[in-house]
């Protein structure tokens, strides 16, 4: 498959955008743990804090990365802008309107690999990067670039009371599989990406399926 910018090309793009947006990081990590501390912490606004929270990241990724920084290296980015804006418009219409989001963390297969993903998301991804051989300004972080949100959102979403619309996770799983083209280019925690979105995928799955059985 053509890439149509290198690898090195995309780094620079990271390193404007990361050392351009510094410290917003911080901002996205905070509100990522409050979305974790409220979805394991049940009141009554834990699910419309930790929704709230990811409408942001989604609405945020899809404006000011990959509309204002991805699309001048790639025009395709478009795409993405359109994939992001949707699923924030998703997660408000079934979590806010529908009032059919709500998360309960369980020590089960479900709380245990969502924990994972979610950590993989937060740690991960920038440690794998790290490990590889590039500096902070390379890296790849949570609520600030469209991979890690992703893994983030399909990890909470596993902590999401049963069953949720498919139409959620339509859009994060799908975005999952694309990873093979950032793998292809030198991204290789974006492998973790790629196995985390089959993974969701069949386990929400199966999940539903088996509450509408009983």
């Amino acid at each position: 498959m053509s890439i149509p910018f290198t690898f090195d090309e995309f780094l620079e793009m990271l390193a404007r955008f990361n050392t351009g947006w510094w410290p917003m990081h911080l901002v996205m990590y905070a509100l990522a743990f409050a979305s974790i501390y409220f979805a394991i912490r049940k009141t009554r606004w834990s699910a419309k804090v930790v929704t709230g929270i990811l409408v942001f990241f989604w609405i945020w990724v899809g404006t000011v990365f990959n509309l204002l920084c991805f699309s001048r290296l790639y025009p395709m980015a478009y795409i993405f802008v359109v994939l992001y804006y949707l699923e924030g418009i998703i997660l408000t219409w079934v979590g806010f309107v529908g009032k059919k989001l709500s998360y309960s963390v369980k020590a089960d297969l479900f709380g245990v690999t969502g924990a994972i993903m979610i950590i993989y998301a937060l740690i991960g991804y920038p440690l794998i990067g790290y490990v590889t051989g590039r500096g902070p300004d390379h890296l790849l972080y949570t609520g600030m670039m469209p991979c890690p949100t992703a893994i983030f959102t399909l990890g909470l979403l596993l902590w999401a009371e049963k069953p949720i619309p498919k139409i959620v996770f339509v859009i994060p799983v799908v975005y999952a599989l694309t990873g093979f083209v950032p793998v292809i280019l030198g991204i290789v925690e974006d492998i973790g990406l790629i196995a985390g979105g089959i993974l969701t995928a069949i386990l929400l799955l199966y999940r539903d399926r088996k509450v509408r059985a009983l």
